[in-house]
């Protein structure tokens, strides 16, 4: 799905929080690695959706998420 789909798709499942994945480990596409969080993190704000970024590897749980823009610092 694309980012936009996502956000949508997690809406119709009444879902509390929106979890992300597969977008940043590997550098994959023609597009650049940070583009899909920057594409799903807008359409969550404007929809209103909770959104959990943990950055690779970042344990946590439901009652505390992880939400701050961490590629930002890695964008050359």
């Amino acid at each position: 799905m694309f980012p936009c789909e996502t956000v949508q798709a997690n809406i119709d499942l009444k879902s509390k929080v929106l979890f992300p994945i597969h977008w940043s480990k590997f550098d994959l596409s023609v597009h650049p690695w940070d583009e899909p969080i920057i594409r799903i993190t807008e359409a969550a704000s404007k929809r209103n959706v909770n959104i959990a970024t943990p950055m690779i590897g970042e344990v946590f749980d439901l009652t505390n998420l992880p939400n701050s823009a961490w590629w930002e610092a890695l964008r050359n």
